[in-house]
This record gives structure tokens, sequence and C-alpha cells, in this order.
């Protein structure tokens, strides 16, 4: 090779490196904030309780007298047992509710009563269980309990909704009076209201989103959504739900916390999901404030399409013992025991692996939050959205697509249509037929 080929080369290798190192530098010059969900819990003094926010009874549609549904949940290690009846707002296990006139059918066929003054003390101080209690969550309701469509939105800590049928199509009514009355919500099960378990690109359409996150977004009470629901049938698609509700409302500053329950009406749905609360005591008040803030995991033994249709956990859920944030080099750490594998999710896709996720080494895949999810024999347990703002999160804004205006016969038929939708009759012909 002669001198003048040698120059040329070398300056040709000399441009590459350049070009890597300018690209390499300009990748890692990025920098977020990160808004961390955990951020508030000491994990040297802090509790993790096993909670179950969504129960029924015989007292609505349940299958089982409330002593029964309690006795379950404490023989299973429930630190925390929220009995959320249709319509039915709980005043205490040990205290008979108000029933709803019609469906409360059950106080005619049964003879029902609550959980005796004497065991409700012995369940409440833990005992025969090493003095481990398990909480009476106050005032717990599932709200809209007698519509057709199934839009359900859970309610606590207020007494709002008691004996209110609902309406058809209506999120905001129960979630704005809960905030009005001073208590929070989070919607249930939402993948049931389109059926995206018959096809999940019904929880990615902004269109049909819309019903959620408006409601998100305009009322600071209504903290979030159930992502697993029972045993993953109808909420199978609600993962991918929350991932598009989450890029529409973060950028937005909204953030909505994924909750998990077994809405058990059997005995053979309880202890399918928990929630493990992040409290430094065993309160309605510490609880409150962990489901406002997020400090929480989610948690189910069945999860469809991340471990399988035919998987059910057995045995332990992974346990965290910290998570740290590194805000000089963006870097998420995780430590916890007993899991096969850690990934991290953002925008609905898994972009990276490992107990310590990098932002800026994948900022070219990260969205405007990411979470981890880790999964092991026992099943799945999913982290908060962590926040992550590059300081362009207005480049990250996704708008509702644009409608074409109606003609005024087509806005009157619209009109009526909707009409129609919000009877009873009326959705349940559009719930067989539409969906």
């Amino acid at each position: 090779m002669t001198t003048k080929k040698l120059i040329s080369v070398i300056l040709v290798l000399f441009t590459l490196l350049n070009v890597l190192s300018v690209s390499a530098f300009a990748a890692n010059s990025v920098s977020y904030t990160i808004k961390n969900p955990y951020e508030t819990v000491d994990w040297d003094t802090f509790n993790q309780y096993k909670a179950q926010l969504h129960a029924h009874t015989l007292y609505s549609d349940g299958g089982m007298d409330v002593k029964d549904v309690v006795e379950e949940y404490y023989r299973q290690d429930y630190d925390i047992l929220a009995i959320t009846d249709h319509g039915v707002v709980n005043k205490g296990w040990d205290e008979m509710p108000e029933m709803l006139p019609i469906i409360g059918y059950n106080k005619f066929l049964y003879d029902l009563s609550p959980v005796s003054k004497e065991r409700y003390e012995e369940i409440t101080t833990g005992v025969g269980r090493d003095g481990r209690p398990m909480l009476d969550v106050n005032q717990g309701i599932e709200m809209n309990g007698v519509v057709m469509r199934k839009n359900h939105v859970n309610g606590f800590f207020c007494g709002a909704f008691q004996g209110d049928w609902g309406e058809e199509e209506d999120y905001v009514s129960p979630i704005k009076a809960t905030e009005e009355a001073g208590g929070i919500s989070f919607i249930d099960h939402p993948g049931d209201f389109y059926a995206a378990h018959h096809d999940y690109e019904r929880a990615k359409d902004l269109n049909n989103l819309k019903i959620f996150i408006e409601p998100l977004l305009e009322y600071e009470s209504c903290v979030g959504m159930e992502i697993f629901n029972e045993r993953d049938t109808v909420a199978q698609a609600d993962r991918i739900l929350w991932d598009n509700v989450l890029m529409y409302i973060v950028p937005r500053g909204k953030v909505a916390w994924g909750f998990s329950n077994d809405d058990s009406h059997t005995i053979e749905n309880i202890g399918v999901t928990a929630e493990i609360m992040l409290m430094p005591e065993l309160s309605n008040d510490a609880l409150r404030t962990a489901m406002e803030n997020g400090t929480f995991f989610a948690c189910s033994r069945i999860a469809r399409p991340e471990l399988g249709e035919e998987f059910e956990g057995t045995g332990e859920y992974s346990k965290i013992e910290k998570i740290t944030v590194d805000e000089e080099q963006d870097i998420i750490t995780v430590t916890a025991n007993n899991y096969d594998v850690i990934e991290w999710v953002s925008d609905g896709k898994i972009i990276a692996t490992g107990n310590a996720f990098n932002l800026r080494e994948n900022s070219k895949k990260l969205g405007s939050y990411v979470r981890f999810q880790i999964k092991n024999e026992g099943g799945i347990v999913m982290s908060q959205p962590f926040v992550c703002d590059d300081g362009n999160m207005e480049a990250k804004m996704i708008d509702f697509p644009e409608q074409e205006p109606l003609s005024f016969l087509e806005n009157a038929f619209a009109t009526v249509v909707e009409k129609i939708k919000r009877t009873i009759l009326g959705e349940l012909v559009y719930r067989m037929f539409c969906l």
C-alpha cells in the first residue's frame, strides 16, 4: 500500500471515530428529571402489606357471606381488605349495610349477618396470625353497580353513591361525586367496557380511550385504573390499555396508578391478585396516602399476554427490597429477591431487561415514562410508572384524532343512538351485537 493510500485510510477511520464519538456523546448528554413514585418510601422502616381492594359478598351479587369472604382473605394472609359491593357502602365487616332494592334479593334468600363483634376484634388485632391484623377499609363501594356496560368505578373513604344504580356509559358522575365528598376512586376493569379481550386493538384506539382519559385528567381524586382483574379474562388487554392511557396523560402532568384486584364473587377467585402497599403503618390514613401517591405494586398469578394462557403462579411473588434513583447518572436500580427476569416497559414495549435501567442509554426507545415488571414462579409484579422528563414533554403529547363535522341529520341520529345506549336495554343490545 502506498503512503498516499495509507494516509487516506487513516483519515477515513479518524472521521468515522469522530462521528461515533459525537453520536455517543449526544446520546449520553440527554439528561432527565425522574419522578419516582416510591420517593417517599423509607425502605428500612416501611412495611409491605398485601391488599385486596375489590371484593364482593351476598350484600350484592357475590356468592359468599361477608363472614366467609373476610375469613378466607384472613386465612390467605392479606393485611388489607375492602368490601366493595355494588351500590352498597361498606360500614364495616361487623355492620349490616344498606342493600340496594331489587338486586338486594339475597337478604330474602339467606340469613345474612355481619362478622361478629368478637371475631371482628380478633381479626383486626391479628389473633391466630402472630399478631398480624387485617385492615377493614373505610367505606368501599363499587359504583354504577347496576349497569350493563360495566362502566364501574370503585370509591373509598367517603360513602358517595350509596344506593345509586348508576347510568350507562357514565364514568364522570361517580368520580365527581366521590371527589366532592372527599374520597378517592379508581376505574374498574376498563377493557371490559369495550370488550378489548376480543380485540386488543380496541385498547389502543384513542377514540375508545377518551372515555377514561378525560375523567382521569379532570379529577385528581381518580387515582388510576385496574390493570389486573379476576382471572385476567375480560381484563387481559388492560395493561395495553393502561400503557396507551399513560402515553396520553403523562405528558399532560397526570399519572394513572395501576391496581390489581380479585373482583371476587366466588371463593375460586380469592387470592389471584394483590396490591403490595408500602406504608409506615397499617391504617386507613396510610392506605389512602399509598393509593394517592402510587407507593405500591400490582401483582397477579395470572397474566395471559405476559405469562401465557395456561400459566398460573404458585408460591411467593418476587419481593422488591429497594428502588434507587440516581438523578446524576439517570439510572433506576431495583433490588429484588426470587425473580426470573426484570423487564422495563415504555409505551407498551419491553425496551430493556435487568435490575438497572439507564435512561440515557435507552433514550431513543424511551417515551414519557418507564415501568418495570418482575416475573417468577409466583406470577408477575408490576411497578407504577416513573415519569421520565427530558425537557421536551411537549413533543411527546398525543392529540385525539380530528373528527369530521357531522351534518344535521348525522348529528341528530348520533344523539338518538347515544340516548338509547344509555338505557339498560340499549346497552344490552349494544353489548351483544356491537362488541
